[in-house]
C-alpha cells in the first residue's frame, strides 16, 4: 500500500537556525520557507538525493507543532510521510486495522498541493505517519519498453502499470575516447 518515503519531518523551535545549519553546516539545499496555514506550520524543505527533510515550526500557539515543542524544546523527529496512489483506499485499509486518522478524517492539502492525512502514533509503533496522495502518470511517452531475453520468459504485462515486467533494457552509449571530467579527480 505505501510507496516511497516522501519526507522526514523535523519539528524545530527556530526555523531560521535550522535552515542555516542544513545549508551552511551540512551543505544541503533548503527551500524558501512557506506557511501552511491550514496545518498551522511554517515549512522549509531540505532536498537530498534520496529523500527530503521537512523542517517545520509552529505558526502561532495553537499549532499542533507547538504541543510537540512544549514536550521537546530542542525539537526532534515529528513524522514520516509515505506516498500512496489512493488516499481514500489507504485510509479505509488502515481503519480496518484499527489505525486512527487524526483530526476530522478529511484530507487537507500538504506542501506540494496534494491531499494528506495523519495517523495516530499510538497505532503506528509510536511514530506519527502522514500519507500523501501522489498521482502516477499513466503514460510515460519517453520510455520505450522492450522485452529482454526470449519472449517466453515474460508473462503478459501492462505498459500502463509496468505490472509483470521483470526487467527493462537500458542502452547507454559511452565514448571511451573522451577524457573524464577533471572534477572526477581520476588519474590515468
Amino acid at each position: 500500500m505505501i510507496g516511497n518515503l516522501n519526507h522526514i519531518a523535523i519539528a524545530v523551535p527556530n526555523l531560521e537556525l535550522a535552515i542555516n545549519q542544513y545549508q551552511n553546516v551540512f551543505g544541503a539545499f533548503t527551500s524558501t520557507p512557506r506557511d501552511l496555514t491550514d496545518h498551522g506550520v511554517r515549512i522549509a524543505m531540505v532536498k537530498l538525493p534520496n529523500t527530503t527533510i521537512e523542517l517545520i515550526t509552529p505558526l502561532g500557539e495553537n499549532s499542533p507543532i507547538q504541543g510537540f515543542l512544549d514536550k521537546h524544546p530542542q525539537g526532534g523527529l515529528h513524522h514520516l510521510c509515505y506516498e500512496v496512489t489512493d488516499l481514500a483506499k489507504a485510509k479505509d485499509t488502515l481503519s480496518v486495522s484499527k489505525i486512527q486518522v487524526i483530526g476530522d478524517g478529511e484530507p487537507k492539502l500538504g506542501f506540494h498541493g496534494n491531499p494528506v492525512l495523519f495517523f495516530n502514533p499510538k497505532d503506528c509503533l509510536g511514530v506519527l505517519i502522514e500519507l500523501e496522495e501522489i498521482s502516477v502518470p499513466k503514460v510515460q511517452s519517453r520510455v520505450e519498453i522492450d522485452r529482454i531475453g526470449p519472449a517466453h520468459t515474460f508473462p503478459q504485462f501492462s505498459t500502463d502499470t509496468m505490472e509483470g515486467v521483470e526487467g527493462i533494457g537500458i542502452g547507454i552509449n559511452v565514448d571511451f575516447k573522451k577524457p573524464t571530467p577533471e572534477d572526477n579527480k581520476e588519474t590515468e
